[in-house]
């Protein structure tokens, strides 16, 4: 499952090369997964430079210089990437953005994962897609004071159920959730009514500090012998105190856990 921290690794090697440069042509390989109408792409995107790669969440929006921007839903495995405009599409590409210089920007997907739609530059914080998402959790609104305040309207969520929930915190999906709650040392099935405020404060401080180790720091993070996320991944015992790891279900998803080091609130 696509997450925050593997959107923002594709943006970092996507933004140095797009930002600034004009798109030439743009090739529509899949129209159930792209929702562009090819009159408004050719006045808005044909022609006109990108002007910025930004995230929010799951989501990707490259601004150009016109009235709209491109809005991608990465879905759970979409992959936006730089190719030569001689490779031959796959049948996972479903658009493709090409430079005059040979290359172009290729958005693909399985089956129908992904969603790419054009905003109005103006009104892309407050379209439909955006509207509906959470708050990033790396935004510096997302205070300790903000996230109680969250976590107070969601009391009867389980504390994985409230970090995964794109409607309240848009980005985390199951492995990060696993690893915020395991650093935080609160089992992920508790429910947030039950969490004491100062333990909140530690899931928050905990949800900033994993997010931003996976994004700036993607490879010592996924080698550190205490994520959790390296020992489940490898069916291993948990990493601290080398008790068997436990494996619940969640918010319909599988959950890893140590019933040693992660205790109820």
């Amino acid at each position: 499952m696509i997450e925050l921290p593997d959107v923002e690794r594709m943006i970092d090697t996507i933004a140095g090369y797009t930002t600034g440069k004009t798109i030439s042509c743009v090739l529509l390989d899949d129209v159930d997964v792209v929702e562009l109408d090819m009159e408004l792409v050719e006045e808005q995107f044909e022609g006109q430079a990108i002007d910025a790669v930004e995230r929010h969440g799951r989501y990707v929006v490259l601004r150009f210089r016109s009235d709209y921007s491109m809005l991608f839903d990465m879905g759970d495995d979409g992959l936006l990437r730089l190719e030569s405009q001689t490779a031959p599409a796959t049948e996972r590409t479903k658009i493709r953005l090409q430079f005059a210089a040979g290359r172009e920007l290729r958005f693909s997907s399985s089956g129908s994962e992904g969603v790419v739609k054009a905003v109005r530059t103006d009104e892309k914080s407050a379209s439909g897609a955006l509207r509906r998402l959470g708050i990033d959790p790396l935004s510096e609104e997302l205070t300790p004071d903000r996230f109680s305040e969250l976590a107070s309207r969601a009391s009867r969520l389980t504390l994985k159920g409230f970090l995964m929930n794109e409607k309240i915190i848009a980005g985390i999906g199951n492995d990060y959730a696993d690893e915020i709650c395991f650093q935080a040392g609160l089992r992920p099935d508790e429910k947030v009514v039950n969490i004491l405020p100062e333990q909140l404060h530690r899931v928050h401080r905990y949800l900033r500090r994993v997010l931003r180790r996976a994004t700036l720091h993607w490879t010592a993070a996924h080698a550190d012998p205490g994520w959790l996320i390296n020992s489940k991944g490898l069916g291993g015992p948990c990493p601290r105190c080398r008790h068997e790891l436990t494996s619940v279900r969640i918010t319909g998803r599988k959950t890893i856990l140590c019933t040693r080091c992660q205790r109820a609130a």
